[in-house]
């Protein structure tokens, strides 16, 4: 064995020589494979980390956008809904006003009641809750408006008639008479005098003696003396209203974002 190894030496360490050379090639080719294999893989975990975050970037950009069309279209339903309540109070509020020196026409401002009602509850349906207490105290300015002007508009009209009226051939006596007479009753009326019930038998009389004074205005002319004086009472309800009316107005524009 030995001498066949010395006889032999040159060819076994050539091949030896072959060997570890093939052994090295083969070990170092193992070798990269397996780092390619780990840069593969990680890789591959790089690119799914990105396309992980860029999908959840995009679905966060997706729910931002989703959010402030949301907000927008909110915001768009908000504005119109108050600005339908302002404008449908307006008008309310201009026949009511001009029931005063005219009768007007029932169907018409039937129309607009409903018109008020279906905008304010439109309202208050769509309105951030900060707001309906300003809606609130407007429908209640509103209303108070209205029940004034159904008790005593008629009573101006006929105020308004005798006051204008051309005296009876000539005689003025019997409409100042009429018209004071009036006054002190209201006073004792609403003061729930004594001598009311008296007062109120003159005033009547006096009216009698207006023969061009309609017998159903001389009736609303009387009972409207029971109540407190028309125009301070008629001011205060539209003070009252035009306060509610402005304070909605700037609430409104607060939580709607409008700057000067």
């Amino acid at each position: 064995m030995i001498e066949f190894l010395k006889n032999h030496s040159t060819i076994l360490l050539a091949l030896l020589t072959v060997a570890a050379a093939f052994g090295g090639t083969w070990l170092g080719s193992h070798i990269q494979a397996k780092g390619g294999l780990a840069q593969a893989e990680a890789a591959k975990k790089a690119a799914e980390t990105a396309a992980a975050a860029t999908l959840q970037a995009v679905r966060e950009q997706s729910d931002r956008a989703a959010a402030a069309a949301h907000a927008a279209a909110v915001r768009d339903q908000r504005t119109t809904a108050i600005a339908d309540l302002l404008r449908a109070t307006r008008e309310l509020v201009r026949a009511l006003d001009r029931q005063y020196r005219e009768p007007g026409d029932a169907a018409t401002t039937n129309a607009l009641h409903e018109a008020f009602i279906q905008a304010l509850g439109t309202v208050e349906l769509c309105a951030p809750t900060s707001l309906l207490p300003a809606v609130k105290e407007l429908a209640k300015t509103t209303r108070n408006l209205s029940d004034f002007a159904h008790e005593r508009a008629e009573s101006n009209r006929a105020m308004t008639h005798l006051q204008r009226l051309e005296p009876h051939e000539g005689d003025a006596t019997p409409l100042y008479r009429a018209v004071a007479a009036l006054e002190t009753f209201r006073t004792a009326a609403v003061a729930d005098a004594p001598n009311a019930l008296e007062l109120h038998a003159l005033a009547e009389e006096a009216l009698r003696q207006v023969p061009q004074l309609p017998e159903h205005e001389q009736v609303v002319l009387l009972v409207d003396c029971y109540y407190e004086p028309l125009r301070p009472a008629l001011a205060r309800h539209r003070n009252e209203h035009y306060q509610a009316m402005n304070d909605l107005i700037e609430q409104a524009r607060a939580i709607l974002g409008v700057n000067d």
